[in-house]
C-alpha cells in the first residue's frame, strides 16, 4: 500500500466503528453525518480487502480481521497522538537536566529560590550551573545551555532569542574597612586615583567602571584606571580586599553579602549609570521555546520573581 494516499482520519473512523459498531452511534460520536460515516466505511473495506462490520441477527458484528485491528488501532493512534503533540513532562517523576549560564553574582542571587522550588516539585530533575569566564550568548545559540542569566544584551539583534526581565540590578564598591575611600565622601577624582581589583570575565578591556569614568569625562580617553589585580571569578574578593588597599565595583546585593562577618564596606558610587537599575534577563533560544521542561522552569522563574512579560529578543 502505498502510505502517501493513506488518510488518517479514516483511521479515526474506523476505531470508533469498531468501538461502536454501530454506524449511526459513530456518527454522532465523531460529530459527522452518517451519510459520511457510511462513505467511508466503504473506502475502509476497500483498503482493507475486509467487510470489518458484519451484519447478523442481532445487528453489526466484528470480522476476523477487524478483532485484531482494535488493539492495533489504539496503539498507532495514541503513537500518533504523542508524537504530534510533543513529549509530556511531569516534573514530579522527570529526571532532566535543566543547565544554566550565568555570572557568579546572578547565579548566587537568582537561581536558589528555583533550586529550592525543583527541590520539593522536581526531586528528580538536576540543576546544572555553569559561571567560568567566557562568552554569553554563542553557548545558547550552539545549544549548549537552555538558559542564560545575564545582565548584559547580545552585540547583534537576533529574532531566535528570547528574553524575560527577572531583578532590577545595582552595582557598589566593596573595599577593606581600612581603605581610605571607606570613610569621607567619594568623589569622581577618589575613585580614579584608586587601586582596582577587575573581574575579567572575557579577558578583555579595563572594565565597566574605567569605561563609564572615561566617558563621564572622569579619565581622559586612552587614561586607564590602576588595575593590579585581574581575577576572572569572584570566590576570592573578599580576601584580597580585606589585605590590600583593592577597591572592587560589583553587583550591590553580592557586595553586601561579601561584606557580611568581614572587614568589608560597602558604598554606593556616585556614578549616574550606577544610579539607575541594570535589568538581569533570563535568555534561551528558540530551540528550546516550545521544549516542555524549559517551558515549566520558565514557569517557575516567572511565579518567584513575580514577572509575566516574556518579550522576544530582536
Amino acid at each position: 500500500m502505498n502510505l502517501r494516499a493513506l488518510d488518517l482520519n479514516l483511521l479515526v473512523v474506523l476505531r470508533q466503528l469498531l468501538e461502536d459498531r454501530h454506524v449511526s452511534r459513530a456518527a454522532e460520536q465523531l460529530g459527522m453525518s452518517q451519510p459520511a460515516v457510511s462513505r467511508a466505511l466503504q473506502r475502509l473495506r476497500a483498503m482493507f480487502d475486509d467487510p470489518l462490520l458484519v451484519h447478523t441477527s442481532r445487528g453489526y458484528a466484528l470480522s476476523a480481521r477487524a478483532e485484531g485491528l482494535l488493539t492495533a488501532l489504539a496503539q498507532v493512534l495514541g503513537d500518533t497522538e504523542r508524537l504530534i503533540s510533543g513529549p509530556a513532562f511531569d516534573p514530579a517523576i522527570s529526571t532532566k537536566t535543566v543547565r544554566f549560564y550565568g555570572p557568579e553574582p546572578e547565579i548566587g542571587w537568582l537561581l536558589p529560590p528555583l533550586f529550592e522550588r525543583m527541590r520539593r516539585l522536581a526531586p528528580g530533575m538536576v540543576l546544572e550551573v555553569k559561571s567560568e569566564p567566557r562568552e554569553h550568548f554563542g553557548q545558547l545559540e550552539r545549544g549548549e545551555v537552555h538558559f542564560l542569566l545575564s545582565p548584559f544584551q547580545p552585540s547583534a539583534s537576533t529574532a531566535e532569542l528570547h528574553r524575560l526581565q527577572l531583578a532590577s540590578l545595582r552595582f557598589a564598591l566593596v573595599m577593606s574597612a581600612d581603605n581610605p575611600l571607606a570613610q569621607g565622601p567619594l568623589s569622581a577624582e577618589r575613585v580614579a586615583a584608586a587601586s582596582h581589583g577587575l573581574i575579567s570575565l572575557t579577558g578583555r578591556g579595563g572594565g565597566l567602571l574605567e569605561r563609564e569614568l572615561v566617558a563621564q569625562g572622569h579619565l581622559a580617553p586612552g587614561d586607564h584606571l590602576s588595575q593590579p589585580l585581574r581575577l576572572s571569578g569572584f570566590t576570592s574578593i573578599a580576601a584580597f580586599c580585606e589585605r590590600s588597599d583593592l577597591v572592587f565595583r560589583l553587583p550591590k546585593h553580592f557586595a553586601e553579602e561579601l561584606a557580611r562577618g568581614r572587614n568589608l564596606v560597602v558604598r554606593d558610587t556616585f556614578l549616574p549609570a550606577d544610579a539607575e537599575f541594570t535589568q538581569v534577563c533570563l535568555y534561551w533560544h528558540e530551540r528550546f521555546h516550545k521544549e516542555p521542561m524549559c517551558m515549566w522552569i520558565r514557569e517557575q522563574l516567572k511565579a518567584i520573581h513575580a514577572v509575566d512579560i516574556v518579550e522576544p529578543q530582536g
